[in-house]
């Protein structure tokens, strides 16, 4: 913890620069406002946070581009946690004693909820851009998140395997290690009882196996329709793996923690047919979503649900500041900015139609996407429903 407190990552993008996350209180003087991130730059998800950041950054070049908000530029102090709940809590601390109006929080669920805390005592608006879990922004003023919430997307994700697939045997796999992997699961579970589906075994592993043959044993000679995985990509590529060595003949369905640009790269052809939910499809026929895919191109970004719903989350920030005449970072601008976060309908973004309910989490429609190959050979998503 000592070590990252004196190794904090400061990301200079476009007009960003360097600023001490301790200095002086300087915003009413300044002709900057800050904008504090916070996220995984590093370790085994640090393409969450690396994706989140860069949508960010496109989100910042853009509206600097046109003028700022309210005639001042946007910068950015951004610091790496590495999503471990630990090094989260310092970050948050750090990013608590600078002067920001806003952050944009950790993109885990995992992480989030380590770190939220600290920014609702000190009444500084926080949003996390993908923090799925139940109940991340509950009872807390300042917290919120602008990604699809679990509670939603998982049990449309079960009513589209039963109802479009035709499927009846489902299997679930655990990531016992991980809280969002036990809630997640826990979610198909209850909506699969509610569907009178077949849940024919379900499978446990723990934290970042290499080696599941033991574990996937079970499932082979199974009547198995689809296996449901609550986890993250790297697992996911290792569970597969060992699923098509052992034969069994299924595929993969979960949430945007299997989301094709991060799966691919690991396993290529073997996450074909691979099936998730999320909140944002780069396949969405629409201008916005064009538009942003066109951005992401020219910065070698992907175009994926966390690049896409951070970039989001900075233009709601920025009109919320923007509406609420904001031209500083003290207490009184930063409530301002709760309250008009709270007034949030209908915000058109490329992530889909988004209002904040009152507990600050978005309200937004689920995307089913599946994986498949294009005829160039690259690796591309059509959205099922």
């Amino acid at each position: 913890m000592v070590r990252l407190i004196f190794s904090i990552v400061m990301v200079v993008i476009s007009s960003f620069f360097i600023v001490s996350c301790f200095g002086d209180k300087k915003s009413k003087d300044s002709e900057y406002l800050l904008i504090g991130t916070q996220g995984p730059l590093t370790g085994p998800v640090e393409y969450y946070g690396t994706q989140a950041l860069g949508g960010v950054k496109l989100a910042v070049d853009e509206i600097n581009r046109a003028g700022g908000v309210n005639g001042k530029q946007i910068k950015v102090i951004s610091f790496d946690s590495r999503a471990e709940g630990k090094e989260s809590l310092i970050v948050s601390n750090s990013l608590v004693n600078s002067d920001v109006c806003a952050v944009i929080g950790e993109p885990t669920s995992g992480a989030f909820l380590s770190s939220r805390s600290a920014y609702d005592r000190h009444n500084i608006p926080v949003i996390s851009p993908g923090a799925t879990a139940k109940g991340v922004t509950d009872g807390l003023d300042y917290v919120f998140r602008t990604t699809l919430q679990d509670s939603a997307g998982a049990p449309y994700l079960i009513d589209y395997l039963i109802d479009n697939k035709k499927y009846d045997n489902f299997v679930i796999i655990t990531n016992t290690a991980d809280s969002y992997s036990v809630e997640l699961s826990n979610l198909f579970r209850s909506q699969l009882n509610q569907r009178n589906a077949n849940i024919v075994t379900e499978v446990r592993i723990y934290g970042n196996p290499t080696d599941v043959s033991n574990e996937l044993r079970v499932l082979r000679n199974k009547d198995i329709d689809t296996v449901l995985y609550s986890g993250f990509h790297p697992e996911a590529a290792v569970i597969i793996k060992e699923m098509k060595r052992q034969s069994i003949d299924s595929i993969l369905v979960g949430a945007d923690g299997l989301q094709e640009a991060s799966l691919t790269p690991l396993i290529g052809d073997l996450a074909i047919g691979t099936i998730y939910y999320s909140g944002f499809s780069p396949n969405t026929d629409n201008e916005l979503v064009r538009n942003f895919n066109n951005l992401t191109r020219q910065v070698g970004l992907e175009s994926d649900i966390l690049s896409a719903q951070a970039f989001d989350t900075a233009n709601i920030i920025f009109l919320v500041m923007k509406n609420a005449g904001i031209d500083n970072c003290d207490d009184e601008s930063r409530s301002k900015i709760k309250s008009g976060l709270m007034k949030v309908k209908n915000y058109q973004g490329v992530a889909g139609v988004l209002s904040f309910d009152r507990e600050g989490s978005a309200i937004k429609k689920p995307f089913i996407s599946e994986i498949y190959k294009t005829d160039s050979g690259s690796y591309s998503t059509i959205v099922v429903e």
